[in-house]
Formats: C-alpha cells, structure tokens, sequence
C-alpha cells in the first residue's frame, strides 16, 4: 500500500476520526501541525511530491526548493486544522455553524436562484474546509445534493457514510446519480460538486494556472441541459477554527456545435473564477493530486 492510500485508508481516517474528537483544541491544533509537519518531511512520497508540484505551478514556477518545503509544510498544517475542526466538532451542529461565514453575495446567488425557482450548480475547489463548508449549508436548511468522486475507495466510502450519517445528501458521481442531479436541477434544485480533481484518461485538457490540465467537466452538460447557471463557491480560512464561504457571480454555460470545444471553453471560465481565489490563498488549497503530472518531475 502506498503512503498515499495509507492516509485515505480506512484505519487512518477512523483513526482521525477517533483522536479529533476526544482530543480538546489546545492539544489538537499543536498535535496536528506535529503531524502535518511529519507527514510533509517524506519529500519522495507521492502525496508530498503532488503537492509540491501543483504548488510550484500555482507559484509561476518561480521559488527554490527551500521555498517551495516551507509552502508544502504549510499546505499540510492549513490541511491538518481543517480536518480537525470538522471531525472535532462532527457531533455538535452549531459550534459547526458558528465556524462558518456565508458571504452575502452567496446567500444572495442561492435566495435568487430559489426565488426564480431554477437550478443552481456550485463548484468548490478543493479550498481550506470545503467539508465543513457543505455541511454548514445543510445545517443551515440548504437543500444541496453533493457529487463526489467516483468510485471511490474504502476510505472515502467510510468518508462519505460518516457524511450522509450527519445529513450530507452526497452521492458518487454515476449515470444514476447525474440523472438524479439533473432532475434536482430541473426543479430548481441545488447541486455542489468539485472542480480541480484531476481525471486520469480523460480526453479533455483544459487551460489552468497556464497549463493544459485534465478537470472534471461533467457539470457543463448538466448546466447547459438544464440551463442553470454555476457559481464557484470557496471555503477560506481566516485562522484557526473560523471560516468563510465566498463566490464568484454566474458564470453561463455556452453550448457549442463542437464537444471539445463546449467542454474546454466553458471549463476554462470555471477555472478563471477557481485561480483567483487559489492564487490568493495557495497553501490552502488541499489538492493531493497530480494537477499537471509532468511538474513531478521538474520542480526543484
């Protein structure tokens, strides 16, 4: 098993689970910043050497290698106090909510779309505590359906349980959850799904921090079929355990004669919104993945 899946194992994430929630916030922050900087020391393993990377692209390629270990070590402590406040406060519905800011412009974007009873499609990069950010809407009495990654693993199989056990309606992206998604929409539903996840195999490169990438572009369908407009939502931290939740204004998706260009021009508007806030933020963006794989072999 690689160090990699060895974290987003079961025995890991129950493991988290388990110390998150009978440890207080005076010894949890201190133990998983201790963590986090261990983690971050095994500079050949994949899952460090991804977020190097994709940090060294967000950066211009422009720092060192010393630079780029101390913005890796902070991505993982931002990472770790995250995962803390969502599991340590899991049981407790509004402490949650009393972590968690919605912007106006957000709470504006949904009230609109409900009033003119159409779908709304929000796409969250994988910014801070974007977990807990879905979990605030839905305890605050947003109706979202989330789409996650699919297929997913044991241990993001036990994730998304422990997620629907605390009222999440998250479901793995298939052919029978995007119908489902696609009706929600139709009825003036809400949908929350990722954007900046990489897809292995996928036949479409789009333009993102000034390199081909391959994201997920499933939403463009969804959005143009049922002519619901997409908001990127993200999840900033403004320090330990307080959070806000900001968005961009609609972004349309335009249909086009052509697949490969209805896919790569509406997802490049998505990631325009996504990189300004990545780019304001960088160590807080908890992408563990390969974004551009040929970076894993040039950075310093």
């Amino acid at each position: 098993m690689s160090f990699q899946n060895l974290l987003n194992s079961r025995l890991a994430i129950a493991l988290i689970l388990f110390l998150g929630r009978i440890i207080p916030p005076r010894l949890g922050y201190p133990l998983g910043e201790w963590l986090a900087k261990l983690v971050a020391s095994f500079k050949q393993s994949r899952i460090v050497k991804s977020v190097r990377a994709n940090q060294w692209v967000v950066s211009g390629m422009n720092v060192n290698a010393p630079e780029l270990d101390e913005i890796t070590r902070e991505t993982f402590i931002q990472t770790a106090n995250c995962l803390y406040d969502f599991y340590h406060y899991l049981p407790y519905p509004q402490q949650s909510i009393n972590m968690v800011t919605l912007s106006d412009n957000l709470k504006r974007v949904i009230a609109t779309q409900a009033k003119l009873k159409k779908g709304l499609i929000l796409l969250a990069p994988h910014l801070s505590n974007f977990d807990l950010a879905g979990r605030v809407l839905t305890l605050m009495g947003y109706k979202v359906m989330v789409l996650s990654y699919p297929q997913p693993n044991g241990g993001y199989q036990w994730q998304n349980k422990l997620r629907k056990d605390y009222g999440v309606d998250i479901h793995p992206m298939s052919t029978t959850s995007m119908r489902s998604a696609i009706e929600r929409l139709r009825n003036g539903g809400v949908i929350l799904t990722g954007l900046d996840r990489p897809l292995e195999n996928s036949h479409y490169h789009e333009n993102f921090f000034g390199h081909l990438a391959a994201m997920p572009a499933a939403y463009v369908r969804m959005g143009i079929i049922t002519q619901s407009p997409i908001v990127v939502a993200s999840c900033i931290s403004n320090g330990r355990g307080s959070y806000i939740v900001e968005c961009s204004d609609f972004i349309e998706m335009t249909p086009y004669d052509d697949a490969n260009s209805e896919i790569v021009n509406n997802v490049e508007k998505v990631l325009k919104e996504a990189e300004k806030t990545i780019g304001r933020v960088p160590s807080q963006w908890s992408m563990f993945y390969p974004v551009w794989p040929w970076a894993l072999d040039q950075m310093p």
